[in-house]
């Protein structure tokens, strides 16, 4: 049985000016792995707006619920607390969605949620030698692909979002071969490995 994708973004990208251009282009990225209609939702919400500010938690967490109710979904992929490039709306959606974790707990409504790890700097821009340090071991999930191209092609979906360091960023960066997620919450099979070494 496969499984079911749905994408909740929390913002249009609308920091410069460009939030129309960058929710077609979220549109057509999601396309590309088969999530479109109702399975895609793009807020654009006075309270989480694109930019270097926090978002307010509770109002996360009272979205991704919504999200959640409408779309039964079972699991919940996001960024980790260090939001991977320390974006303060990366480090607010990591927040809101841990806080309806916390509310959901023992619920019906209750899901998985699975934390994108980030990587320190030195790390960070090791391309494809990050494989060899094997850190995906340590992981409750991972995905892992050696072809930067495919990565590249992925990105260009974002055409707005395509300049010159992002494209390094796909071929350099750890991201582009691996990411490793950790799950929250209960003890898991990563944070169990971790104590045995």
């Amino acid at each position: 049985a496969g499984v079911t994708i749905s994408v909740l973004c929390l913002s249009t990208g609308n920091f410069d000016g460009l939030g129309d251009i960058r929710k077609r282009e979220m549109e057509n990225s999601c396309i590309q792995i088969g999530v479109t209609g109702e399975a895609l939702q793009i807020l654009d919400d006075p309270e989480l707006q694109d930019g270097w500010q926090k978002w307010p938690s509770n109002h996360v967490a009272d979205k991704v619920l919504i999200f959640l109710a409408t779309h039964s979904a079972s699991a919940v992929l996001t960024f980790d607390e260090l939001g991977v490039s320390g974006h303060p709306n990366h480090i607010s959606a990591s927040e809101g969605v841990q806080e309806a974790w916390r509310r959901t707990e023992g619920a019906d409504l209750a899901f998985e949620l699975f934390m994108l790890r980030s990587v320190p700097m030195y790390r960070k821009y090791l391309g494809p030698i990050s494989l060899l340090l094997q850190s995906e071991r340590l992981s409750d999930a991972a995905a892992v692909s050696g072809n930067p191209i495919g990565c590249l092609k992925a990105l260009s979906a974002h055409w707005s979002q395509l300049v010159w360091y992002r494209i390094l960023f796909a071929l350099f960066s750890h991201y582009g071969y691996a990411n490793s997620f950790e799950k929250y919450g209960a003890t898991s099979a990563c944070s169990e490995m971790k104590k045995e070494k």
